[in-house]
């Protein structure tokens, strides 16, 4: 059997993905293991899988505390510093701390998310195959989708599709500045520069999986023969968790919402949580239960209707199946958890691929996408209200429910991962029958 060395980025939306995938592996036989930012810990040692920790120490909980500017921005350019400051600033850090964990493991096959920078240089430096791992396809040029984070709809006109031509070129020459810190990283590790070494750096000439599906993807023209699209992979749930009375018991009264904008911007968002409780005691009728993920001053003074309840972590896959809607930011784990439970969700992006997430539940209409910068509690409150008494939301969520329910991401990846090892040669889709 073979030893697999997983070494996602430790976001959650980017990390849990890979979760149901190595469990799979592992039951199939393989050695399994983990190198991560150490805060990924307990939930990879929670399902028995080895860790091994490296980096400084940041994560989501406390990037603002390290990063304090990150404060004072918000959207696409919040996204540019900590691309820039943190996920790519500190890639030669990581690579240094990993080299040793490598070597030691000897792995037969690396697996890295789409924004595991560290991992591709880690591959290429020691010549071991690779799989790329990723939600989203928005990343991959030229795949006939709007480019990464723009939040367009697809292209239904010859006139659209030449704009969002012109919109990839000017997001391959805004992505140069980043190219230019892969190629400093390479050559410091005695690697030639690449082009194009941002969106390619993550694109496996191997074996590339998306944890997506045809059902809730706009039309695709073009994708590289080495990209599957496997269907969802959700880990939502630590393994030992156990529910509380009031989770088993909700909800008392319909309908019910859950409101969450996940682990990220939690952290650095939190005005967010006034206005939620603001739009939620507008109507009464409702359950609602918010999640805020990390404590602060800022929420003892949050005024709570008495149809809210607040709490710090609940697994999405013990409250989603429970509510009839969701509130949430637009992440792809939380747009997954809606989709393949059948339940709507009024989505408010903040920033990147949730902006992508938004538009598609938009043109699934399997939910409703309030822009940010219209966020007030009226503005929420009537997109509650919009979603919840319009059946046509539930029943097209419930229709994609069942189509998901056909694919298994996590078998369907396993399959693939093996055949990469048994062949020794890229996995292309024309050779999968």
């Amino acid at each position: 059997m073979a030893r697999i060395l997983f070494a996602p980025v430790h976001v959650a939306g980017h990390f849990y993905p890979t979760i149901p995938v190595a469990k799979s592996l592992q039951e199939r036989g393989h050695q399994v293991a983990y190198v991560s930012e150490r805060n990924m810990k307990g939930v990879v040692e929670g399902e028995e899988i080895e860790f091994f920790g490296v980096g400084p120490g940041v994560w989501a909980g406390n990037i603002a505390e390290k990063y304090p500017r990150v404060r004072t921005l918000r959207g696409n350019a919040r996204i540019h510093y900590i691309l820039k400051n943190v996920y790519l600033g500190l890639t030669s850090h990581y690579i240094r701390e990993a080299v040793p964990v490598v070597k030691r493991i000897r792995p037969d096959l690396l697996v890295f998310d789409s924004f595991s920078f560290p991992g591709p240089i880690l591959a290429e430096m020691l010549g071991i195959p690779w799989v790329t791992t990723s939600m989203f396809l928005g990343m991959i040029p030229g795949n006939g989708s709007p480019p990464y984070s723009f939040g367009w709809p697809p292209s239904r006109s010859r006139l659209r599709g030449l704009l969002y031509k012109a919109a990839w070129l000017a997001l391959i020459a805004y992505c140069k500045q980043y190219d230019a810190v892969i190629n400093r990283i390479r050559k410091e590790f005695g690697l030639r520069p690449k082009r194009m070494a941002f969106l390619h750096s993550a694109l496996s000439p191997y074996l590339y999986l998306s944890f997506t599906s045809p059902h809730i993807e706009y039309p695709i023209h073009h994708l590289p023969p080495q990209v599957h699209l496997v269907g969802p992979s959700v880990w939502s749930s630590p393994r030992h968790y156990r529910p509380p009375e009031w989770l088993v018991a909700f909800p008392e009264k319909r309908p019910a919402v859950y409101i969450t904008i996940g682990t990220v911007e939690s952290a650095y968002d939190r005005r967010f949580f006034s206005i939620a409780a603001e739009a939620v005691g507008a109507v009464p009728e409702i359950q609602a239960v918010m999640t805020v993920c990390y404590e602060g001053p800022d929420l003892q003074n949050l005024s709570l209707p008495r149809n809210l309840r607040v709490e710090k972590y609940v697994p999405n896959a013990w409250i989603v199946p429970k509510v009839d809607l969701v509130v949430h930011h637009g992440g792809f784990s939380t747009t997954l958890d809606c989709l393949m439970n059948g339940k709507p969700s009024v989505v408010i992006p903040f920033e990147g691929d949730q902006n992508e997430n938004g538009m598609r539940l938009s043109y699934l209409r399997a939910g409703h996408r309030l822009r940010y910068r219209n966020l007030t509690a009226r503005a929420l409150r009537e997109a509650i209200l919009k979603v919840l008494e319009d059946p046509a939301f539930a029943a097209r969520s419930e229709e994609i429910a069942s189509l998901l329910a056909r694919q298994n991401g996590p078998q369907a990846a396993s399959d693939l991962i093996e055949r990469l090892l048994k062949t020794g040669r890229p996995v292309l889709r024309t050779e999968i029958r």
